[in-house]
């Protein structure tokens, strides 16, 4: 159990290094003073993705164009929740459907900080690939174009086997023939060596998801990307362009984001992603206070000079621990929901000695839970 937490005691990781990297120049637009919010004494450091982002975040005085983009989303997020709940209700696991293959569908808006912190990291990638003429932060139009997912859904499987996401597959290419769900990009997330028979999806029916987005696009043809992360997470990522000729201009020109992944896979990746931005030095939510604590906690322990090779060895944990996960599906029939919820621990993965106890992943999952709650208090203030 996680005890005296301390909110207060954490430390900013900003290097200070000077740079005279003219924004403006860079963008091919011209910034407007005014907007700007004056940066912050000893908090540049283009050397790091993070200390960029934060940057850029306060340089560019747009909370109030974020906030727009987030109220207008609902009518397309809205859209496209009717068209997953229409083409998947069949397959959602109900107690009149206990064998139902989804365990549930979740839709979500970004929040305006987050939306501010995705647009921010788009601008620090053009910055460090010296690219020009990129998007211009203060416009919505903008932002929307070069943010994919500021709208997203998440399919949850109670189970994953072959015969169930086919069905799955054919109900979104009946979708994509109606013209109603425009998907522009098909990414499939495998680890190299995994057996296939834990993959999510048959080869052939991604192949045929794509045919179908081919013979109904007017856009250059996809293909099926291949991706891995050296994490072993695995998931079918699929970007979709939300548009309607029907919206207003303000809700209209959205695009989004829709994952397919598995009930305990999603469960560590909830908490393998907090990680994941502590290591790419992101803040959490967009460094909110309430989760200081995680962020110190984690921070701290991966630099731990008890345990040689800390950061490689996590990687290693967290690669074994996705693998963990994908083998305990599915989810209880009766329930829809596992008892045990708890996490694949150091001793189950074969890391114990090699990483500190703390980054066990039902540890960090504990601190999360508290820090979670501490969000939603916090946030309504």
């Amino acid at each position: 159990m996680i005890t005296n937490i301390n909110l207060l005691s954490f430390k900013s990781q900003l290097s200070p290094k000077k740079n005279d990297n003219n924004i403006s120049n860079v963008f091919g637009f011209n910034v407007n003073a005014s907007k700007l919010a004056p940066l912050k004494k000893d908090t540049i450091s283009f050397t790091s993705t993070g200390s960029l982002n934060r940057t850029l975040m306060e340089a560019f005085d747009n909370k109030d164009v974020c906030t727009e983009i987030y109220e207008n989303a609902d009518v397309a997020a809205d859209n496209l929740r009717r068209i997953l709940r229409e083409s998947l209700s069949p397959f959602l696991a109900s107690d009149k459907n206990p064998d139902g293959i989804i365990q549930r569908v979740i839709t979500r808006i970004k929040s305006p900080d987050s939306i501010r912190e995705k647009a921010a990291g788009k601008l620090g990638q053009a910055i460090t690939s010296n690219l020009k003429n990129v998007f211009n932060p203060n416009k919505a139009d903008d932002i929307k174009k070069v943010c994919g997912d500021i709208i997203g859904a998440r399919i949850i499987l109670r189970k994953s086997d072959f015969e169930g996401t086919s069905k799955i597959i054919n109900a979104l290419i009946e979708k994509v023939k109606s013209g109603e769900l425009k998907i522009t990009k098909i990414e499939n997330y495998v680890p190299s060596k995994v057996p296939v028979k834990w993959e999510y999806f048959r080869k052939e029916d991604l192949q045929r998801l794509c045919d179908a987005v081919n013979e109904t696009s007017k856009k250059p043809p996809i293909e099926i990307i291949e991706q891995e992360k050296e994490t072993g997470y695995m998931a079918l990522h699929l970007d979709v362009d939300l548009s309607n000729s029907d919206y207003k201009s303000k809700n209209d020109k959205y695009k989004g984001e829709i994952q397919i992944i598995g009930h305990d896979v999603a469960n560590l990746k909830d908490v393998e992603d907090f990680c994941y931005k502590l290591k790419d030095h992101k803040g959490i939510r967009s460094g909110n206070i309430a989760y200081a604590p995680f962020a110190t906690y984690f921070s701290e322990l991966l630099r731990s000079d008890k345990y040689p090779n800390v950061e490689k060895n996590f990687t290693e944990y967290t690669r074994k621990a996705f693998l963990y996960q994908r083998k305990k599906e599915p989810v209880s029939q009766s329930h829809r929901k596992r008892k045990d919820n708890s996490l694949p621990t150091l001793a189950e993965c074969g890391m114990e000695g090699k990483l500190p106890q703390g980054l066990d992943f039902n540890n960090l999952a504990e601190i999360k839970t508290h820090c979670d709650k501490l969000y939603e208090l916090t946030s309504h203030v």
